[in-house]
């Protein structure tokens, strides 16, 4: 018997459950309708450094970036198992993290993170940065994509 089959195996299983992590993280809650069936209104300007402050956002960012952290790490000095580091990504240079091999969506990017431009990262990377290599369908509630944010504002790099 091949003895890599067993290593196969777990390999596929772990990328298995990875992809289902990832998807946990793109499902719409009720799709993009609103309660009546009418497209919700638009979203008004987010006061992010407040939203930093505030501990329970912060706490739901934590939460809700745990399925992220599949591909990510946010804490300062930690290893990225796939992805860029995110710690102390608000403010850093789009692609801005040496020797990461980022798409040529994000290596091209002008600028740096903001609040705004990580919230339409994140809810739709592909619209965002189109051809990104991130393989993520997105946040489809704004209150998860603001709570990530908020998580990330107070996150430091080393």
């Amino acid at each position: 018997m091949d003895d890599r089959l067993p290593k196969r195996s777990a390999m596929i299983a772990c990328a298995a459950v990875s992809l289902a992590l990832l998807g946990a993280c793109s499902k719409p809650e009720g799709g993009n309708k609103g309660a009546d069936g009418t497209s919700p209104a638009p979203a008004t300007a987010v006061d992010y450094s407040s939203l930093a402050r505030n501990p329970m956002q912060v706490q739901a960012g934590k939460k809700v970036f745990s399925n992220c952290a599949v591909c990510h790490s946010a804490e300062a000095g930690a290893p990225s198992p796939a992805g860029p580091a995110l710690a102390g990504v608000v403010g850093r240079k789009i692609g801005g993290i040496a020797g990461f091999p980022y798409s040529q969506a994000l290596a091209k990017a002008d600028g740096s993170w903001t609040p705004d431009k990580l919230d339409a990262f994140l809810k739709n990377p592909m619209a965002a940065y189109p051809g990104t290599a991130m393989a993520f369908g997105g946040l489809a509630k704004e209150s998860d994509r603001k709570a990530v944010v908020a998580y990330l504002a107070g996150t430091g790099s080393k």
